[in-house]
């Protein structure tokens, strides 16, 4: 408790990202000697050592936030590597996204898998710095780099799939959700207005009714549409979750 309340002082004057980091090791170390005590046998002494720790949790996010502002600041965005590496990303990711509906829209499947596959492996390799902005900037490409793999995932399921005659009228049911599904997923791919446009409040319209369509099936015991209807739920939940992250109006 001594050396916290020292710790405290040391913070009223925190400068300087290596501060940050030593004293981050600091309390990181108390916090072990304090999970090391044997309080077992005194309610009190617990109390008091849960509460020091929820003190010294608290200075460690304080640490955190320092430590990624510092970072903030320190970049100038628009010149940053980091950023012009998943800037290129996106906008290949942009160039693929078309092609891929170009040519579902006359009945075909562009299979750009591979690419897109080696455009997630280029992000996850690229250095955010504990920089906030770049870490969200990465995290929003990865998203409209999935988007386009679950819809070519989900084309090619549907191309695919061949029912046999004894179905389950409910599996069945299911399945043409997901084909409402990828129909909307490709009109929220090529969506670039703004949420109070009327195309916006459609597309969250028709895609909670598909939602509400799938809770209405009733899998009557049997396991695949259960499996299913969950891998749907998802599917048609992150397709929401997509197009509300691309009107959210977001910049660095």
């Amino acid at each position: 408790s001594g050396a916290r309340s020292q710790l405290v002082a040391l913070l009223m004057g925190l400068s300087g990202r290596d501060s940050c980091a030593h004293l981050s090791r600091v309390l990181t170390e108390l916090l072990v000697e304090l999970d090391a005590l044997d309080v077992s046998g005194n309610a009190a002494v617990r109390n008091y050592r849960k509460q020091v720790v929820e003190e010294i949790n608290g200075l460690l996010k304080h640490l955190d936030l320092e430590g990624e502002g510092d970072d903030t600041r320190r970049y100038d965005l628009a010149q940053n590597d980091s950023i012009r590496q998943i800037e290129a990303v996106r906008g290949r990711v942009g160039q693929l996204r078309g092609e891929v509906l170009r040519h579902c829209g006359v009945g075909d499947l562009f299979r750009p898998k591979p690419e897109l596959q080696s455009l997630l492996t280029h992000l996850d390799q690229v250095d955010t710095a504990r920089n906030p902005c770049i870490r969200e900037a990465r995290r929003r490409a990865v998203l409209e780099v999935q988007a386009v793999i679950t819809f070519l995932d989900l084309r090619e399921a549907l191309i695919c799939r061949q029912p046999g005659s004894n179905e389950p009228p409910q599996h069945r049911a299911v399945w043409m959700v997901l084909g409402s599904l990828s129909d909307l997923q490709a009109q929220v791919l090529c969506f670039n207005g703004k949420r109070a446009d009327k195309s916006y409040i459609l597309l969250e319209e028709l895609l909670t009714k598909q939602l509400l369509a799938l809770d209405a099936v009733d899998p009557q015991g049997d396991e695949m549409t259960k499996v299913a209807r969950k891998q749907a739920v998802k599917f048609a939940q992150n397709i929401l979750s997509y197009l509300d992250m691309k009107t959210d109006e977001w910049e660095y």
